[in-house]
C-alpha cells in the first residue's frame, strides 16, 4: 500500500479494493488479491510520538487478527468455530481494550523475588510457633492479638516492599543488595516472633526501623538518580521517603519509651504506615501499577502460605488419629487452594488497569485468613483443646478468606462482572448458611469436618459453573488452554 502526506501534514494511507469514503471496490488491484498483511503500518519514526505509536501498534494487532482469521477460513474453519485460534484467542482476551495492549510490555517476577518471597515462609513459620504451647487450652486473647499484630507487621514489609518492585525495580545491583539487606533483617525480626517477643523488643524493632529506613533510601535513590520520572512518580517517591522516614521515627521511639515505661508504642508505626500508604490513592490511581506482576507475586505468596497450610495439618497424619479427619483436613486446604488458583487463572483480569492499593489490601487480610485457619487445623488437631472456640475460630477465618476471593471479584474479566450480582448472592447465601449450620452442629468435630469440606467444594462448585456459564453464553465450549 502507498501513503503519502496532506497539506495539514496527516498521513494518508490508500488501502487496495477500498475508496476514499471507505467503501469497498474491486477486491483485485493490479492482477492479485491483497492479503490482510499488506495492510500493516508502521509504526516508528521521527515525526510518530508515543501516543500515535500505540494506535499504529493496536491497527497491526486487528490487522494481524483478520489475517488469521483469512487464513483460519481457508482450512474451512469459521472465525466463531470452538477450536478457531482467533476465536480462543479473543475469548481469552476478553474485549481487550486498545489501552490495554497498545504496546506494554509485562514485567516478569525475578527470581531474587521469588527468593525475597522465601523469608516469608520462615516468618510465619515462626509467628505460628506461638501457639505450640497450647496443647491442651484454646490460646489466650493475648496471644492471639500477638499472632495479628507480628503477621500484620511481617505483611506492611512484603506490601511496601512489592509495591517499590512493581514500578521501580529494575535489574541493577543497589535492588538486589536492597532486597538481600531487607531478607538478612527480617530473619533477626522472625527470631523474636515469638510468645516472649517483648523480651526481644530492641532486636525485634531495631530490624524492623532498619528495613523501613532501607525502603525510604531506595526510594530517595530512585528520586534521584532515576530518569524518565514525571511528576506523578516524583510524588509516589517523595511520599514514600517521608512516610517510611516517618515509620521509622516512631519505631525507633517507642523503644526507648518500652524500656522505662513498658509502654508498647510500635503499633502505631505500623497503623500509620498502613494509613499514610492509602492516603496516596490518587497518585497511585494515576501512575497504575503492573498488575500481571503484581497478580503473579501475590499468587505465589499465597501459594508459600498454602504450603504453610500443607505443613500444619501434618499432626492429623500422627498414629493413633482418626483417618477421616486426616483425609478431609486434606481435602480441605485443596478445596480452599484450587478456588483462589481457579480464580486466579479464569476470572481475574490480568490487563487491568489499576493502583493496586486495594489488590494488595484484600490479599494482606487473606494471607492473614489462611495463616490463621492454619492454626485452627492445628488446633482441630489437637483432642484435648475445647472444640467450640476452636471450631468458631475455624470458621470465621473460612469466612474472612472467602469474603476476600469476593472482593477480588471486582478484578474480574469483563464477561464475568456480568454475573457480578448473582455471583455474590450465591456466595454469601452458601457462607450464612455455613455460619448457620457450623453453630448448630459443630460442636461435632467428624460433622463439622465434613460440613467443611461441603462448605469449600460448594464454593468451587460455584465458581466453575458460574464461569462455564459465561463460557457457554459466548459460545465459547470447555476449557480455554
Amino acid at each position: 500500500m502507498a501513503d503519502h502526506y496532506d497539506e495539514n501534514d496527516e498521513e494518508v494511507v490508500s488501502l487496495p479494493g477500498v475508496d476514499t469514503d471507505g467503501e469497498r471496490t474491486e477486491n483485485i488491484d493490479d492482477g492479485r488479491i491483497r492479503r490482510p498483511s499488506e495492510f500493516f503500518v508502521r509504526t516508528t519514526s521521527d515525526d510518530i510520538d508515543e501516543q500515535e505509536h500505540a494506535r499504529r501498534e493496536y491497527f497491526n494487532k486487528v490487522v494481524g487478527e483478520a489475517e488469521n482469521e483469512a487464513l483460519q477460513a481457508a482450512e474451512g474453519l469459521g472465525p466463531n468455530a470452538e477450536n478457531s485460534l482467533l476465536y480462543r484467542i479473543w475469548s481469552r482476551v476478553n474485549h481487550e481494550s486498545e489501552e490495554a495492549v497498545a504496546g506494554i510490555v509485562e514485567k516478569k517476577v525475578e527470581y531474587v523475588e521469588l527468593f525475597f518471597d522465601l523469608i516469608f515462609v520462615y516468618s510465619l513459620r515462626t509467628i505460628n510457633a506461638l501457639f505450640h504451647a497450647y496443647e491442651h487450652s484454646f490460646p489466650p486473647m493475648s496471644a492471639i492479638q500477638t499472632f495479628l499484630f507480628l503477621t500484620a507487621v511481617v505483611m506492611q514489609v512484603w506490601m511496601f516492599t512489592t509495591m517499590f518492585f512493581n514500578r521501580y525495580g529494575r535489574k541493577a545491583l543497589r535492588d538486589y543488595i536492597s532486597i538481600f539487606i531487607n531478607m538478612y533483617l527480617l530473619y533477626y525480626m522472625a527470631s523474636g516472633s515469638n510468645h516472649h517477643w517483648l523480651d526481644h523488643y530492641i532486636r525485634y524493632h531495631g530490624a524492623w526501623a532498619l528495613i523501613m529506613l532501607n525502603l525510604a533510601y531506595r526510594s530517595w535513590d530512585k528520586l534521584r538518580f532515576a530518569p524518565h520520572l514525571d511528576d506523578i512518580d516524583r510524588r509516589i517517591l517523595g511520599a514514600n521517603v517521608v512516610h517510611h522516614l516517618i515509620e521509622c521515627g516512631i519505631i525507633l521511639v517507642s523503644i526507648p519509651v518500652h524500656e522505662t515505661t513498658g509502654v508498647v508504642l510500635s503499633p502505631l508505626a505500623l497503623i500509620y504506615g498502613y494509613v499514610a500508604k492509602a492516603s496516596e490513592f490518587r497518585a497511585y490511581k494515576a501512575r497504575p501499577c503492573d498488575f500481571p506482576h503484581l497478580a503473579e507475586r501475590n499468587l505465589l505468596l499465597v501459594i508459600l502460605t498454602f504450603g504453610e497450610m500443607i505443613i500444619g495439618i501434618a499432626s492429623f497424619f500422627e498414629a493413633g488419629k482418626n483417618v477421616l479427619l486426616n483425609i478431609i483436613s486434606f481435602l480441605i486446604v485443596i478445596g480452599m487452594f484450587l478456588s483462589y488458583g481457579f480464580f486466579n487463572d479464569n476470572v481475574l483480569d490480568h490487563h487491568r488497569k489499576t493502583s493496586g492499593l486495594g489488590f494488595l489490601a484484600i490479599h494482606v487480610i487473606m494471607i492473614l485468613a489462611i495463616n490463621s485457619t492454619t492454626i485452627a487445623l492445628e488446633l482441630l488437631a489437637r483432642p484435648l483443646v475445647p472444640l467450640l472456640p476452636k471450631t468458631m475460630w475455624m470458621t470465621s477465618m473460612l469466612l474472612v478468606y472467602y469474603l476476600c476471593l469476593l472482593a477480588t471479584e471486582r478484578y474480574a474479566k469483563e464477561h464475568l462482572r456480568t454475573n457480578r450480582f448473582k455471583f455474590i448472592g450465591f456466595v454469601l447465601s452458601i457462607l450464612a448458611a455455613y455460619l448457620c449450620l457450623m453453630l448448630l452442629a459443630g460442636h461435632n468435630q467428624l460433622v463439622g469436618a465434613f460440613i467443611t469440606l461441603v462448605f469449600v467444594y460448594g464454593i468451587f462448585a460455584l465458581l466453575l459453573h458460574i464461569h462455564h456459564s459465561s463460557l457457554r453464553k459466548m459460545k465459547v465450549g470447555g476449557y480455554i488452554s
